[in-house]
């Protein structure tokens, strides 16, 4: 198992995160709402939207610390390649600790896989 958190594994260009947006599906929990869509690389893909509604530059990059650290550590979980946005729900605080957003992240990876994994049967 690999927990590196590479460069290749972020979403990075605007196109990028436009495609997910328009084709992605919503998934959310009390703490983050994901917008996820199946991609066609060798790993899935994390980008991170953080606005000032959660707070001052200090609580917005602890937010995106504590999403990309509960990524790298349940990124195994899922079971096809997708691009993944997490967005942090108003009010996400500051004193939260990583194994109370993990949960939550891990829950939201394995609905990801019931959810494409239907689609593709679908089809």
């Amino acid at each position: 198992m690999d927990f590196q958190f590479t460069k290749a594994e972020r979403l990075t260009r605007k196109k990028e995160f436009e495609r997910v947006f328009e084709e992605g599906k919503v998934l959310k929990n009390d703490k983050v709402v994901f917008y996820v869509a199946p991609n066609d690389f060798q790993q899935s893909r994390l980008g991170l939207v953080v606005s000032k509604k959660v707070g001052n530059a200090v609580r917005r990059n602890r937010a995106k610390r504590l999403l990309r650290e509960a990524y790298r550590l349940n990124k195994h979980l899922l079971k096809m390649h997708v691009d993944i946005i997490a967005i942090p729900r108003h009010p996400f605080s500051s004193d939260l600790k990583l194994s109370e957003v993990e949960g939550g992240f891990e829950k939201l990876l394995l609905q990801i896989n019931e959810t494409f994994t239907h689609e593709v049967h679908r089809r």
